[in-house]
């Protein structure tokens, strides 16, 4: 039997094993302070019952995300303070274990194959990896104007990436005139193949390289910043998970940078909150309230810090640009899934095609 993080995300370390015991923890890597994520997989325990205990705080609400194949996942929703038990069944060989459910590269790659779109490399990495990006509705020689959407600045929010997949589904079978859309889903590539924390990397983590008149230390960053530079870039939106639990971390949120342009992000905000509600009558959706959104220059939350957003927001042509967090387990009345979340990202692209109705009307 072995436990091991010998997979993409992958990110354990088995400190003791007494009996059917193991004591576990994470890897930090180059992240500078206390953070949470981790996943394995077990192989070779059919048939066995086995503990694993945390040093620290590490389990959600539900206990871990539980997967066979990293791609569907459940949550155990069993747990003992910052341990769980699993039952393996007399077949189970193979079974991944994780912080909160996991979005894997393969995943978005068959999702833009069976919409029959190309991945693009937007650039190499800092490992020699190639960053992959799509893009589409261009229509030159005409000028477009952009949609610009990125997800895991901080390698292990993948939330996020689920909320982005219900976003592109529903601009790819729903265009909106005159908008070329261009996504980098995984702006810390190597963090989230070597299973990175992502979040406060040394020196500064990815959605802090947007320093003005100071070079990008990361290959991706560089070519966003290059990309909103140079292109007509009018919506920016970045899609991240918040702190482990409790509170506002809790839900789905914006977060607001821009005093000047709070009246079209308390806007927008409106019509999100009326896109998720509309749906919560016919289907599953990972609910947002407008009410959660967090304000610019309020708490952690500092309107001048240099991230994604703030950077589109210094372009002319921008119109808007925030980041969206999404709770990695939600509450009782609100639980996360991906499904739900995707669902949620379909009727973030709905109040994105009313809200430039409404700016162009």
């Amino acid at each position: 039997m072995t436990i091991h993080e010998n997979f993409i995300g992958g990110n354990i370390r088995v400190l003791k094993q007494d009996s059917d015991i193991f004591y576990v923890d994470n890897n930090l890597r180059e992240t500078t302070c206390d953070w949470f994520y981790w996943a394995f997989c077990v192989e070779g325990a059919a048939g066995k019952t086995l503990t694993f205990q945390f040093r620290d705080i590490r389990l959600g609400y539900w206990g871990p995300a539980v997967s066979h194949d990293l791609c569907h996942w459940e949550w155990l929703c069993v747990k003992d303070g910052d341990s769980f038990t699993y039952s393996f069944g007399e077949k189970e060989d193979k079974v991944y274990f994780a912080h909160h459910m996991l979005y894997h590269p393969a995943r978005f790659e068959a999702f833009v194959a069976a919409h029959g779109l190309e991945i693009k490399t937007l650039a190499l990495s800092e490992k020699g990896r190639q960053i992959p990006y799509v893009e589409w509705n261009i229509q030159p020689p005409i000028v477009t104007k952009k949609i610009l959407l990125t997800a895991r600045h901080h390698a292990c929010e993948s939330t996020g990436n689920y909320i982005l997949e219900g976003i592109l589904d529903e601009l790819m079978k729903k265009p909106i005139e005159g908008y070329s859309v261009i996504c980098v889903p995984f702006v810390d590539y190597d963090g989230v193949v070597d299973g990175d924390q992502g979040k406060n990397r040394y020196p500064h983590d990815h959605n802090r390289d947007y320093e003005a008149d100071t070079p990008a230390i990361y290959a991706s960053v560089a070519a966003i910043r290059k990309y909103i530079a140079e292109e007509n870039v009018a919506f920016g939106f970045d899609f991240h998970a918040p702190f482990h639990s409790g509170g506002v971390r809790d839900t789905c949120f914006i977060v607001q940078k821009s005093k000047k342009d709070l009246e079209k992000l308390n806007r927008f905000g409106e019509l999100f909150e009326e896109c998720v509600s509309k749906e919560t009558f016919a289907k599953d959706v990972f609910l947002y309230e407008h009410a959660n959104d967090y304000p610019p220059d309020f708490g952690w939350n500092k309107s001048d810090a240099p991230t994604f957003a703030t950077c589109v927001m210094k372009k002319e042509t921008a119109e808007l640009a925030f980041t969206l967090e999404t709770a990695y387990f939600g509450t009782k009345q609100n639980i996360f899934t991906g499904e739900k979340a995707i669902q949620t990202g379909r009727c973030f692209a709905k109040a994105l095609r009313k809200y430039i109705c409404e700016c162009n009307s």
